[in-house]
């Protein structure tokens, strides 16, 4: 939105940059296929499409695409560690807490949650290192989508949103994936080391089910919220 000169050119930006994202993680399905079909993939161990794929081209395309993947990984881990010390120096102690900081400060605080943020992250790691990457990643994007996608769809499309169904959706988005994650099959058996059959709910990906809840719950509070402002502003 740096880059915009205005809110019709954000949308469309925006738009843009979904479609574009969107089409590039379609492609990664023809990838593993591709890597499968060939032979290039081996069955056991489905985290390295790609690069195995490259492979039985050439070594040196096999060279550039783990190249592309280490250099992706590291500048998306800084990006995160950055994004998040950031928030937590900024957001949530400055306009949150309404915390008074000198810079110094901030960047202290800032420094000290990114080492945080690390930790957690490693920790994390360990705990899920016997899960399928891409599963993760599925995980990941699902948190993503059930958090963001319902308030920037409707803030873009629907002039009746308002900022507490937005950050009652984002709210409701986080805490149910993250849940329906954290009681899933996949978790039972690969993190707690329980029989799958005992999860709670009937499967893994909560996407199906957490980004509709939040469009809904989005929805229900704009509109009961534009009903108080609308009363409040006829008394």
């Amino acid at each position: 939105y740096y880059t915009v000169k205005d809110q019709a050119s954000a949308r469309k930006s925006t738009i843009v940059g979904i479609a574009s994202i969107g089409f590039f993680y379609v492609l990664t399905l023809y990838i593993g296929l591709g890597a499968m079909t060939s032979g290039a993939l081996d069955v056991t161990n489905s985290n390295m499409a790609a690069p195995l794929l490259a492979k039985s081209f050439s070594e040196w395309l096999f060279a550039v695409i783990s190249a592309i993947a280490f250099t992706t990984v590291l500048g998306t881990v800084s990006g995160l560690i950055i994004a998040a010390s950031g928030a937590v120096a900024h957001d949530i102690c400055g306009t949150l807490l309404k915390m008074e900081m000198t810079d110094y400060q901030k960047i202290r605080i800032a420094k000290i949650a990114s080492v945080v943020v690390g930790v957690i992250a490693i920790v994390l790691g360990i705990l899920f290192e016997k899960m399928n990457v891409s599963y993760l990643v599925g995980w990941a994007f699902s948190v993503a989508a059930s958090a963001n996608l319902p308030s920037l769809i409707m803030l873009i499309f629907w002039k009746g949103t308002t900022k507490q169904g937005i950050t009652v959706a984002i709210t409701v988005g986080l805490i149910s994936s993250l849940s329906w994650i954290l009681l899933s099959a996949d978790t039972f058996k690969d993190v707690y080391g329980i029989d799958p059959a005992k999860a709670l709910v009937p499967f893994s990906q909560p996407g199906i089910v957490t980004i509709p809840l939040g469009f809904a719950v989005l929805i229900g509070v704009s509109l009961m919220t534009q009903r108080k402002a609308q009363q409040a502003a006829s008394v």
